[in-house]
Parts: C-alpha cells; sequence; structure tokens
C-alpha cells in the first residue's frame, strides 16, 4: 500500500530525530560504496545514544591507527573490505528472531572480527550452533565482560579476550557543572517472565505488574530524595518515559554522542540505568547511584567497585565514585592493539 507523501512529511516534522536517524542510515548504507579497508557493523542507527558512542569511537580509533572504514548499519552487507568487524554493542543473543542473529554473523567472513561486544545469552540449539561455526573462523573475538565470555566459552573452543566496551575511550569534556542531579531511566520491559529470567537475570515467575509497579515507585523515591534533579535520555523512549512518569526538568533527546556527554559532565552526580549513562558518568568522574536492570550492568558495578541494585528492589539513595577508570580505559584500548596484531600478522 503506497504511502502518504504528506504522512511522510507529518512524521518529519512531528520526529525530527528519527527523521535524522532514517537520514543517518542512509547516508551509511550510500558509504559503504565508497573506498575503504575496514567495515564496521553495530546497532549504530538506532536511536540509541550507547550504541551510536561505539560506532563514533570505533570509526576515530581506526582512523588514528590507519585504517579507512566505514560504518554499517544492521540490514547492510559489506562486499569492499579486507577486514569486516562486528563491533560493540550486546549484539549475541537470540531472544529476539533468528534472523537478526544470522544477519549479524552472516556479515563474517573467515578472518574477520569480533571487537566488544556483549553476549547476553543463548538459548536455542540452533543459535548455538550459528554462533559456534561462526567463532571458529575468526581471527579475533573480544568481548566486553566476563559474562560474555562465559556465554561464548559455552558455546566455542575459539579463543576468546576479555577487555571492555569501546565507549570507555571518550573523555570528560570537562564541563562547568551546574549543581543538577542527573537522572537517567529506562522504560520496565515488555518481554515475556522467560525472557526476562533467561537472559536478564530475573527470578523464573517475576510478577511483571508488580515489579513494574515497585519500579515506578523507586524512580520516584529516588527524584524526590535528590537535589535539582535533570533526566538525560540515552534514547527517544527515556524521554518519553520521563514525561509520562517524573514531574522532573528533562534535557530533550538528541541524537548526539557528543550533546549527551556533555550533558552528564555539567551535572555533579548521576543516577544511571542504561549501561553507557554509567560509562558516561564514570568517565566524567561522576559519583553514581547504578540501577542494574540487567546483567551487564552488574557486570560493569563490579570492575568499577561499585554497589548495583535491582530496579525493583530497596534502592538506598547513595552515590558513590566509581574506581578503575584508567584499567576499563586501557582494556577498551586494547581491543584495538589485538585487533592491530591480527593485521599486522596477515600482512
Amino acid at each position: 500500500m503506497p504511502v502518504n507523501p504528506l504522512s511522510k512529511i507529518y512524521n518529519m516534522v512531528q520526529y525530527p530525530h528519527r527523521a535524522r536517524i532514517a537520514l543517518g542510515k542512509r547516508m551509511c548504507d550510500y558509504k559503504t560504496n565508497l573506498p575503504h579497508d575496514v567495515g564496521v557493523k553495530g546497532s549504530y542507527y538506532t536511536g540509541n545514544i550507547g550504541d551510536r558512542a561505539i560506532g563514533e569511537i570505533i570509526k576515530q580509533e581506526l582512523a588514528n591507527r590507519g585504517y579507512r572504514s566505514q560504518l554499517l548499519s544492521r540490514g547492510s552487507f559489506d562486499k569492499q573490505s579486507t577486514h569486516n568487524i562486528l563491533g560493540g554493542g550486546g549484539v549475541i543473543h537470540d531472544w529476539q528472531d533468528l534472523e537478526k542473529l544470522h544477519a549479524r554473523l552472516d556479515f563474517l567472513s573467515s578472518g574477520d572480527m569480533i571487537l566488544g561486544v556483549g553476549a547476553p545469552g543463548l538459548q536455542s540449539d540452533t543459535a548455538r550452533q550459528l554462533v559456534q561455526d561462526c567463532l571458529s573462523d575468526l581471527s579475533l573475538i573480544t568481548v566486553r565482560d566476563e559474562r560474555s565470555k562465559r556465554v561464548l566459552n559455552d558455546v566455542t573452543d575459539a579463543e576468546i579476550h576479555t577487555t571492555a566496551c569501546p565507549a570507555w575511550l571518550y573523555t570528560d569534556p570537562n564541563e562547568k557543572t551546574k549543581q543538577l542531579t542527573g537522572v537517567n531511566f529506562r522504560p520496565w520491559f515488555d518481554m515475556s517472565n522467560d525472557l526476562l529470567s533467561g537472559y536478564f537475570g530475573y527470578k523464573k515467575g517475576i510478577d511483571t505488574n508488580r515489579s513494574k509497579e515497585a519500579y515506578l515507585d523507586n524512580i520516584h523515591q529516588i527524584v524526590d530524595g535528590v537535589d535539582n534533579p535533570v533526566f538525560i535520555p540515552f534514547k527517544q523512549q527515556d524521554e518519553e518515559f520521563a514525561k509520562k512518569h517524573l514531574d522532573i526538568d528533562i534535557f530533550e533527546y538528541e541524537f548526539s554522542v557528543s550533546k549527551t556527554l556533555k550533558k552528564v559532565s555539567q551535572v555533579d552526580q548521576m543516577v544511571c540505568t542504561r549501561y553507557h549513562s554509567l560509562i558516561f558518568a564514570s568517565l566524567c568522574s561522576k559519583p553514581v547511584l547504578p540501577i542494574a536492570y540487567a546483567p551487564k550492568v552488574s557486570s560493569l558495578t563490579d570492575r568499577l567497585e561499585l554497589p548495583a541494585y535491582k530496579p525493583h528492589k530497596d534502592i538506598p539513595v547513595e552515590f558513590t565514585t566509581p574506581d578503575h577508570v584508567n584499567e576499563m580505559r586501557l582494556q577498551a584500548r586494547r581491543n584495538f592493539d589485538l585487533m592491530d596484531d591480527v593485521v599486522n600478522t596477515d600482512r
């Protein structure tokens, strides 16, 4: 059925961030035809600031090392690259349909690389076999945490290196602080109990409605218990969630890594739910209150020697300064040092 042109124009005016993301994706697909050495695929055009940050910093780090690279959208394929990289994000899982996992892994050929990814879990035999077949032919596999390494070690004998998310290579823009408490909350899960227990570490049979209400009670308690709260969205849905449930100042969502990082740099402390809100706050040396909605967050808080709280359980309003930030940056850079070793060996 043809799309009404006026409807398309209305949507562009009503949701300009979606238009910018769609334009970026089209430009990305066009640029795959430009000369380059390395194609990098990930979820860089979904509107998630964390995923976009990964793509931008991978491209920057590759350029610093003399590689010509192009970021590829999730649905594109690259026929020109000497090397292909599946780069960052929690991309190795099968909680969605298997076609998406197929598309990610089919992008890779023998000798290609996976850098700094997360592996939330593999439940089906088909997915496990698919990952096993792909990883056995790769020249380098690095993951962002030990939990992801365990998931992959369960299906492959290939060597897995634990490093850190590439986004740790950003630096604090050192904005003037404004006596604010930054807060970031994400919407409650829209998935079944089986998925919550299988991939996100929640107890089997969790009462999702009651847990959601407890989460909403907690976020109200938190914003009531801090000075000058301001909401910092890392995805458009975050802003919509905050407008629906919170009566506090809200920074407008912008699909910009640099602008989001500057907003985090302006606050004195940060309540962190999304994974990259915790990374950004740590890079800016902010005391944090981490809400571990997923195992990837608690894996990160362990490395930073921070407490972590389930979103639907009791959460004390207390802030702690992250430790080992420089070590995380070194581990993030190690992704590219290992990649250099592989490429130089191939030459």
